[in-house]
């Protein structure tokens, strides 16, 4: 393995290594001279994320990777000669981006050239954030903003430099995506073995599971109740990836909420990625980019599963038709078609649903009470279902919210040597939190989050699951896929945002059968914290009214050029950043409102001529946001008020009619 070892010499344009890569090299180092030990591995392997753990929390490019576009300088320009060749560039000259892995100096390098000419490098912070991207297939396309330096007045040379953007080039993603994926599926002999083993290792499917698959495979719409870790999820992933390796049949999931979706996704992606399916989420938090791309898909009917919101399939029915009709549609947690009669998109769900050509139904729960049931057997047109009664008596609730010293609890908690997850709501804490365990306990705690590179995430799922690990202080990005059977402590550190999450989390305890808590940490002060998230995330109608009015009372002649942290700091409203003014914007823009563009001086907004009242409780992206904020409030009404042993009986076992026979 070469040498990731830097020195401010080097002339590739490079800039010399920042404290926390130096601090990261020289852990990487040890663990290279390491002598294979497991202990010795392990120890590296900590030292070195905890080394990169500030980077990882606050890294200022940690969104780029999923950037609509960006501006950026071409870093190095003024090494080997490149001044004289960005002389003869202009403004709009189309450039090339070039991974470099085997580059000596960062295996994230993206070389910048002009025809065979070479210019320089994107920045190595955004470069690692690209580089797997890139290297999985995305395309990025780059053109030259603006030129700066040259010749100064006074005569003597200024060093020039070169503005660039770059956006992707969703067409070409979607197509070559395909052609991949369609090498990948050809490799597919018919060993259905495979599948399984993907999604569940050496388990295998229980009674209900397999009393599910044989409705499916029949062809019935049916509904299945399992309880929260019985394996759900397989019901849906496995049908849907054998009907796409078979013969191309499309599957359609609607989820409740956009984060939902989002938490499935990646995992699903990592699952089926090695069999060529093709893969996409549909709701109103994804970037404008990953919109275009699942647009695109949707037109030429290059996918295989979609998992989107209600609303989304509700606001954009239309798109799944000809290429792109669904055979079989997928609803997860479908109380929500009895629970969420105030979202008119589940109120259409089963209208919405037969206007695609009534392809086949699943529905899946954990909670069917009489009604419930009623409704979604006659909403979904339900012609079999399975219940499964079992009952998780091993897993046990404990009561300690309003605890004060949390970390002393931790460590109380796992001084024994116990295997456990502790969630968090940040990144931030998450890290703290498991720096402070670390510190007690030794090199067996982790943290975990999506701001961690994707290589490092897998290594943490390793070592947590071959027991090297036995503590991993996570996000909810450590969640689907993650089906260990020995982990003896789940601990809830904050408030979850919904119900779903909550019953998702601890559910992941004591899949083994054997004795597993779940310990309530969280509080009712949690709850003006994640209002505030949501509140940011999601603006409500009077924010988006004053963003509106704020926003164009910044402009000039009906523009304003200035970025979203300038905006949001300008305007000064209550629970307003950057992401607020983002998603308002994307709001006003779907509504015909503004339009967002640029040109040689860079981003702006343009305020659009209103003709008539303009309903923003209609978008697709508002309607999600103000389900989120109902699902929150709910779910915290009943999870800070109701007894241990009453969440205990939520956690540990399903709902469902006592005057229906489990099989039908």
């Amino acid at each position: 393995m070469p040498s990731r070892m830097r020195t401010p010499s080097s002339t590739n344009g490079l800039p010399p290594p920042t404290a926390s890569e130096a601090a990261f090299e020289r852990a990487f180092g040890a663990l290279e001279s390491s002598s294979g030990a497991p202990g010795n591995e392990i120890d590296a392997f900590v030292a070195a994320q905890f080394a990169r753990a500030d980077e990882y929390a606050a890294d200022r490019y940690a969104s780029i990777g999923s950037a609509t576009q960006f501006h950026t300088k071409i870093a190095g320009v003024s090494f080997e000669r490149r001044q004289d060749t960005i002389a003869g560039l202009t403004i709009g000259s189309e450039l090339d981006l070039v991974r470099e892995p085997a580059n000596p100096h960062d295996r994230n390098a993206i070389a910048v050239r002009y025809g065979a000419l070479q210019l320089g490098y994107i920045n190595r912070g955004i470069a690692k954030h690209l580089a797997e991207p890139i290297d999985a297939g995305m395309r990025y396309r780059a053109r030259v903003e603006s030129l700066t330096g040259g010749p100064a007045e006074s005569g003597t040379a200024r060093h020039r430099g070169v503005n660039i953007y770059v956006w992707r080039d969703a067409g070409r993603i979607v197509a070559e995506r395909s052609l991949a994926r369609e090498a990948a599926r050809s490799t597919w002999d018919g060993d259905e073995e495979r599948v399984r083993v993907a999604l569940i290792g050496d388990g295998r499917p229980h009674a209900a599971q397999l009393q599910a698959l044989e409705r499916i495979e029949a062809g019935r719409n049916t509904l299945v109740v399992l309880g929260t870790g019985r394996g759900k999820s397989f019901c849906f992933q496995y049908p849907a990836a054998l009907r796409a390796l078979r013969g191309g049949g499309k599957t359609l999931v609607i989820y409740p909420l956009r984060a939902l979706a989002n938490d499935q996704y990646e995992a699903l992606v990592r699952k089926f990625e090695p069999f060529g399916l093709r893969i996409y989420r549909a709701n109103g938090a994804i970037s404008h980019d990953e919109r275009e791309e699942l647009f695109e898909a949707l037109r030429s009917g290059a996918w295989d599963i979609v998992l989107a919101t209600p609303e989304f399939l509700d606001f954009h029915r239309a798109e799944f038709s000809g290429a792109s009709t669904p055979a079989f549609v997928v609803i997860d947690e479908a109380h929500h078609l009895y629970e969420s009669t105030h979202r008119a998109s589940y109120g259409r769900i089963g209208e919405t649903i037969a206007s695609l050509g009534s392809p086949q139904v699943l529905a899946l729960t954990a909670t069917a009470s009489d009604d419930a049931f009623a409704q979604i057997v006659r909403a979904l047109r339900i012609e079999s279902w399975v219940i499964d009664p079992t009952v998780r008596e091993n897993l046990h609730v404990i009561d300690a919210r309003e605890t004060k010293d949390k970390d002393a609890y931790l460590f109380e908690l796992f001084r024994g040597g116990d295997k456990g997850i502790v969630y968090c709501m940040s990144r931030q804490k998450a890290t703290a939190v498991a720096d402070s365990l670390r510190k007690k306990i030794g090199n067996t705690v982790m943290f975990y989050h999506a701001g961690m590179p994707t290589p490092e995430r897998h290594e943490v799922e390793r070592f947590f699951r071959e027991g090297r690990l036995q503590v991993v202080v996570a996000t909810s990005a450590f969640g689907e896929g993650i089906d260990l059977p020995d982990v003896r402590h789940v601990v809830l550190y904050h408030l979850n945002f919904d119900y779903t999450e909550f019953n998702q989390q601890a559910g992941r305890a004591g899949r083994d059968g054997a004795h597993a808590g779940i310990h309530l940490l969280f509080s009712a002060a949690d709850r003006t914290i994640n209002e505030f998230i949501i509140d940011r995330e999601a603006p409500t109608l009077p924010a988006l009214r004053a963003l509106y009015r704020g926003i164009r009372g910044l402009a000039s002649s009906g523009v304003v050029r200035m970025n979203y942290t300038d905006i949001a700091r300008t305007l000064e409203l209550d629970k307003v950043s950057d992401r607020t003014v983002s998603i308002a914007l994307r709001i006003f823009e779907d509504e015909g409102l503004v339009e967002l563009a640029e040109d040689d001086e860079g981003r702006y907004v343009r305020f659009l001529p209103v003709d008539a009242k303009v309903d923003l409780e209609r978008n697709e992206r508002f309607a999600e946001g103000e389900a989120e904020r109902e699902s929150f409030r709910r779910f915290s009404d009943l999870v800070l008020s109701a007894k241990a042993d009453a969440l205990e009986r939520i956690i540990n076992r399903p709902i469902y009619p006592e005057r229906v026979p489990l099989l039908r």
